[in-house]
């Protein structure tokens, strides 16, 4: 545990960070000076003044006296106003790919995972236009029941082209955050993301493993994601419980669009803009 007038401020960073990001979002609470001091291995001292640092740059403020929270900056949606969310709720910002964990810890949630799966093998023709690769090239197939406080939350279903990472597959993914691995081992950077999302059944194998009964609702989302030079480095199926994770996305049509049919350069008049996802342990 350390505490130095040097470190209030690297915590301090890190956390504004995830603000501007939009990782915490505005009028959410801030992870508790525990989490926070157990995450970056602190004193409850130095979160306390790294907090009050952001208090100061209007970042965040204390809510009945002793809950910290991430200051409306911006007006928000209603249903994201202090004291109208769930208390135990995690949000994802509206920028920004996150890893689970991290937007876990950013709420003051423990995320933790078990390995269902993991091994490397040739990939399929299917998997390889997936992939952007070679058929026959090596993938790392990965699969993992995660957790908030406990709670089974979802399965990932993801597969990652093993070239750029070589090894990658030996790495314990119970502990081991996939993005940040991806990043600090093999300067891979997630940077963009496509989904596509749909409700569904839970079949009897998921349902069993998400604590669920056999076509109770689940969302899944599928999820290309790429580097900065557009290089796939996973692809993944997540099944989330229906009563854990909700998705908000607000749709804009675009201007004139009633007055004359969109040309081939023209959207058809709707665009979505950046999501707000929460996720419930």
């Amino acid at each position: 545990m350390s505490t130095s007038p040097a470190l209030h401020r690297k915590v301090a960073q890190h956390l504004r960070e995830r603000i501007e990001s939009g990782v915490i979002a505005p009028g959410s609470r801030m992870p508790s000076e525990r989490v926070l001091a157990h995450q970056f291995d602190v004193s409850r001292v130095t979160v306390r003044q790294a907090l009050k640092d952001l208090e100061v740059a209007g970042l965040v403020k204390v809510v009945a006296g002793a809950r910290w929270v991430r200051a409306e900056t911006a007006s928000a949606p209603a249903s994201m106003r202090p004291g109208e969310q769930d208390a135990e709720s995690i949000e994802e910002g509206a920028t920004g790919l996150v890893s689970f964990s991290d937007l876990a810890a950013a709420n003051g949630l423990t995320s933790s995972s078990k390995v269902l799966k993991c091994l490397t093998r040739a990939g399929s023709l299917d998997e390889a236009d997936l992939l952007g690769i070679a058929p026959g090239a090596p993938v790392v197939e990965l699969v993992r029941l995660r957790y908030l406080d406990g709670i089974p939350t979802l399965i990932d279903f993801s597969l990652i082209p093993e070239g750029p990472a070589p090894g990658l597959g030996e790495h314990d993914f119970t502990t081991a955050s996939l993005y940040s691995t991806l990043a600090e081992r093999y300067g891979l950077h997630a940077k963009r993301a496509d989904c596509v999302i749909e409700a569904r059944g839970a079949s009897a194998d998921l349902a069993e493993k998400l604590g669920l009964g056999p076509g109770d609702p689940v969302l899944e989302i599928v999820q290309t994601t790429y580097d900065e030079n557009r290089r796939v480095v996973q692809w993944c199926r997540s099944v989330y419980r229906g009563d854990r994770y909700r998705f908000r996305a607000a749709l804009e049509g675009q201007a004139g669009s009633a007055h004359h049919p969109p040309t081939a350069a023209e959207s058809t008049g709707r665009g979505v803009v950046p999501h707000l996802a929460r996720l419930y342990p």
